[in-house]
């Protein structure tokens, strides 16, 4: 018998954030102190980490194990402490995972919000301490995005599934790419995954939670076509994603390419063309139809949908009820993600 989700307080006007670095550290604090800032413009207290930079011989995390580790479950147990949010992903969370102290974890439940590297601490929050977690904008986020209209898409989505506590409707909004169907059809169940790179390295260890039945999400970055067909089809084999009741997947971006792009010469307009991100986004969704058609029948699914990766970032909750329309190309809560 499955024991029962644990959901965190909601956040009330006032409360504490604390900023913690489990994975990259800073690179440049430049926008740190604006990002302090938005936070405290919308009604809340704001801790930074004091191993948010890097740390002597630590290479490009932000401390050593230990002192990371240790940092995760001080916040934990921090009753000043309502939210904790990731500065950014990267990597190194993974060095964690056979040492954080899960009942921690499960005596003190707080928001615990991050994406990207830190998946592979909230699949095994899931698993190990039944907790609530949250897919959503990270405190890089925050500091790098410079539309208004986008920073408060992201923020407004986070505040009604973690202060309102909605029982909200999750789609992409106008402005951002359109999802698209890969299969027709509704789904009901528990959320869970996050980062695909993330949740294929953490299948079949012990930090894995149970997958049937469920609602899988997955999202990623930076990969090449040949990545995600790799990726998924791991996934695959494994025999998970046959046992989910949907599937969504997130967007690809490959966040630089279009920069790199802009830079270019104007006489090398298609140079620039090969290089931004619809060419290697449509080859990706091409890869994830093939194999969802040839390999998976009668999955609702779809595809391209706003998390995490890229500028529209919108809040998925991990661990509460959710229905999928591949259809309408939405992911409704069931149950508010709070308490």
């Amino acid at each position: 018998m499955h024991e029962p989700i644990v959901k965190p307080a909601a956040l009330k006007p006032g409360s504490l954030i604390k900023i913690i670095a489990p994975s990259f550290a800073v690179s440049n604090e430049t926008n740190v102190p604006r990002a302090i800032e938005f936070l405290k413009k919308q009604g809340f207290r704001v801790s930074t980490s004091t191993g948010m930079t890097h740390a002597a011989g630590t290479r490009y995390y932000t401390s050593g194990d230990r002192l990371r580790k240790n940092e995760i479950e001080a916040a934990f147990k921090n009753d000043e402490v309502d939210a904790i949010m990731a500065f950014r992903g990267g990597a190194g969370a993974i060095d964690l995972l056979n040492m954080i102290d899960y009942d921690v974890i499960k005596d003190h439940p707080k928001i615990f919000v991050g994406s990207s590297d830190i998946t592979l601490l909230q699949l095994a929050f899931m698993k190990k301490a039944n907790l609530v977690t949250f897919q959503g904008p990270m405190f890089i986020d925050i500091m790098t995005e410079k539309d208004d209209a986008i920073l408060n898409y992201n923020w407004s989505t986070f505040l009604s599934v973690v202060q309102r506590g909605d029982k909200a409707l999750l789609k992409n909004p106008i402005g951002a790419r359109t999802s698209k169907t890969i299969v027709e059809g509704t789904a009901k169940g528990r959320i869970v995954g996050g980062n695909m790179t993330m949740f294929t390295l953490i299948a079949g260890t012990e930090y894995m939670p149970e997958i049937e039945n469920r609602i899988l999400f997955l999202e990623d970055v930076n990969v090449e076509p040949w990545m995600v067909d790799n990726l998924l089809n791991s996934i695959i084999l494994k025999g998970l994603i046959q046992k989910c009741a949907g599937v969504v997947f997130g967007g690809f971006p490959h966040e630089g390419l279009e920069e790199l792009a802009n830079s270019l010469d104007a006489s090398s307009f298609l140079f620039k063309n090969l290089m931004i991100e619809d060419y290697m986004l449509s080859a990706i969704q091409d890869i994830i139809y093939d194999i969802m058609a040839k390999k998976i029948e009668k999955l609702p699914s779809f595809l391209e949908f706003t998390c995490c990766h890229g500028r529209h970032i919108t809040t998925v909750p991990l661990g509460v009820k959710v229905e999928l329309n591949s259809v309408n190309r939405t992911i409704e809560m069931l149950e508010s993600a709070v308490d």
